[in-house]
This record gives structure tokens, sequence and C-alpha cells, in this order.
């Protein structure tokens, strides 16, 4: 699989936003043990060339299904105390259709298993100290890359981009509309709130800007019912003005909400840690 890495860089969080909310990428809210949801979309990249008959070249698209699970709990040590925590598992499918599957290859199919503090997940856009929540903290965790052993993380985070999701993390997000509807096929789902944020970095020749889209809702498990990324990549020479930055790759990812449940093989764990 194709992308083109320097689009998917870890980015500067640069924002302007009005009324801040939280920010916990894909795991807002933690529902029952066993609880489920699966995600499916599309992941397109386009590259920008202006001396082509269509000024562009359309890679043909990715399909991409993520599973987040509830697969059971413990009590750790987290700063300095005995916390309750969670295990969540967050499996990611992303290949080319294949026989009306996808086709993940060796290296498509990702899986995460990180052990969470239940009070890190809140509602609020800061914690009881009040500091910004704009990542969700781990005790410990895994990840296994198609069908290698599991490696422990060394983040203190979870941290889905852009191995991951391709949906960044935002200290802040501005409220677009309540009461949407984020037209999923989750029948319990109808009203979500839409959310959006961006993040820029930029430096004498290159410039990255990811714009993201959540609708957010408490009727779904881990509270999130959609999402949506656009990551464009932008060049210049070094001596020319900032007005001379033009577009030369975009990655598109829309992802929507399509089954949840509480029991079922969904809710089993796909890792087995010693």
């Amino acid at each position: 699989m194709k992308v083109s890495v320097s689009a998917l860089v870890c980015l500067v969080v640069s924002l302007t936003m009005i009324r801040p909310v939280a920010a916990q990428g894909v795991v807002c809210q933690l529902p029952p043990d066993g609880s489920w949801v699966r995600f499916e979309g599309s992941y397109t990249q386009t590259e920008i060339r202006p001396d082509s008959p269509t000024g562009k070249l359309e890679i043909d698209p990715w399909i991409e299904r993520v599973l987040i699970k509830s697969v059971g709990s413990e009590t750790a040590m987290y700063r300095g105390a005995s916390t309750k925590c969670r295990w969540i598992e967050i499996r990611i499918d992303r290949g080319r259709e294949k026989e009306g599957d996808i086709d993940t290859g060796l290296t498509g199919t990702v899986i995460y298993k990180v052990l969470i503090p239940e009070k890190s997940v809140i509602t609020d856009n800061v914690d009881e100290e009040g500091v910004p929540v704009s990542h969700l903290p781990i005790v410990k965790g895994y990840r296994r890359i198609g069908k290698a052993d599991p490696k422990p993380l060394t983040e203190p985070a979870l941290q889905l981009y852009p191995v991951g999701l391709l949906v960044g993390y935002y200290r802040e997000l501005k409220v677009v509309k309540e009461n949407a509807d984020p037209e999923v096929r989750v029948s319990s789902v109808s009203r979500a709130t839409h959310l959006e944020g961006d993040i820029v970095i930029e430096r004498p020749t290159s410039r990255s800007v990811q714009k993201s889209s959540i609708w957010k809702t408490p009727e779904i498990p881990f509270g999130v019912a959609r999402w949506s990324a656009e990551i464009s990549r932008e060049e210049k020479d070094g001596k020319d003005s900032r007005d001379k930055f033009h577009k030369v790759s975009e990655v598109v990812i829309e992802m929507k909400a399509k089954e949840s449940g509480t029991d079922g093989p969904e809710s089993q764990s796909e890792l087995s840690i010693q």
C-alpha cells in the first residue's frame, strides 16, 4: 500500500477554534465489557499532477474497517494510585477490495490492545486539574501488525495517528451542529454533535494540513458514530513567499458506524497477552 508518508507526519497543533470540547479520538466513553462497534468506510489518495491531462492522479481507493471493543477490566497502578482500568481493543483492516472482502496483505491489519484508566475517559474538555484533554493515557498496551507477534507500546498515551487511524487528536474542536443526523446504519443512533478541527504544520518548503469532522453521541459504544478527515500536502520553493504554496497530494477518509453489539465473536479479544 503506497501512501505519501510526508503527508502523514505527526502534526503540531495550530488551532483558532471556538467553544472547546473533549477530544479523545474515537474513544470518548467506556461502555460495559463485551460492547463493540464496527466502522466501515473508504480511504482515497490523489496526487496533483499539473502536467497531466486531468491535472491529477487518482489512486484506486482502499476499504477500511475498524472494530472497537471492551474486553475486560483490572486494577492497576496509575499515577501512584491503585486505579480501575479497562482493556480496549481496536482492530484496523485496510486494503483493496477482492472478491467482496478486503485484501489486507501482510501489513494491512493492525490490532491495538490497551489498558485505559477509567477516570481518564471524560466528557469535558479539561480534567479535574483543569488540564486540556487531548490524548487518551494508557497504563500499558500492545500492537500487532499483520500476523507478527504483539509488541509492547512504549508511548504513555494511545497514539493511533498516523500509523493506525488517520484522524488526529485535538485539544479543541468547534461545534458545527447539535442534534445532527450522523447518517449511520446503527438504528439506535439518531442524533449526534457534529464537531470540526484542523491541524497545521509548516516548514520553509512544505505545509501539511489535516481537517477532521467527528460525530459524537452517547447512543453508541465509545461515543463516536462517524468521522472523516482530509489530509493535504503543499509545497513551494524555499525562497518563495507563503502564498506560493500549492497542493501536491490529498488523502481523504470517511468512516461510519455500521453495526454494534454486546456479545458474539466481535466481543472477544483477539490478542492473547502473556
